[in-house]
């Protein structure tokens, strides 16, 4: 009789990450993608999440400088302004699924279900990461973020933004210079 064959030792479990990641808020527009818990441990280790368009929101791209001038404009008019990512192509505002069906304004587009966002972690615009920051955040405690729970209908911003226009034309801005 032969002894048993050794049992291959277990490798010893590994240690979870440390939890470094933003004390988040309620962000049902964000967990109803099904992937929160991804996204706030990609954040928790200083990394974009990757996120599908289409599912619990959507995307409406602008030019940077209209993007922030729509921002304040909001603001301004008392309207509720969501999360707003800043990149290299432009000003990213996270809105309601289904609110732009329509959308007709120049200078912008909405992305198309199942484009994929890259949502920076929260932080300063000054700690970007890879030219990616928030314009707005989304709502984190101790930085005044303005939405939590619920993200605008696009139709929040559409005369924020053709305001933004007209003004940036009327400066001959590009990218309203005509």
């Amino acid at each position: 009789m032969t002894a048993p064959a050794a049992v291959a030792a277990f490798p010893a479990p590994r240690q979870a990450p440390p939890d470094n990641g933003p004390a988040m808020g309620p962000l049902p527009w964000l967990t109803a993608t099904g992937r929160l818990e991804p996204v706030l441990t990609a954040w928790g280790r200083g990394q974009y999440a990757e996120v599908p368009v289409g599912v619990a929101f959507d995307v409406l791209l602008t030019p940077p400088t209209l993007g922030r001038d729509t921002v304040r404009r909001m603001h301004d008019m008392g309207h509720r302004v969501g999360p707003v990512i800043l990149g290299p192509l432009g000003a990213e505002f996270i809105i309601g699924r289904g609110s732009a069906a329509g959308w007709s304004a120049s200078h912008s587009l909405l992305l198309r279900a199942g484009s994929l966002v890259l949502l920076p972690p929260p932080g300063d615009e000054d700690q970007a990461v890879g030219g990616r920051s928030w314009l707005v955040p989304p709502c984190h405690p101790g930085t005044g973020a303005p939405v939590c729970d619920e993200i605008p209908p696009a139709s929040a911003l559409l005369e924020p933004f053709r305001e933004a226009v007209r003004a940036a034309t009327a400066r001959r801005e590009w990218p309203c210079a005509r």
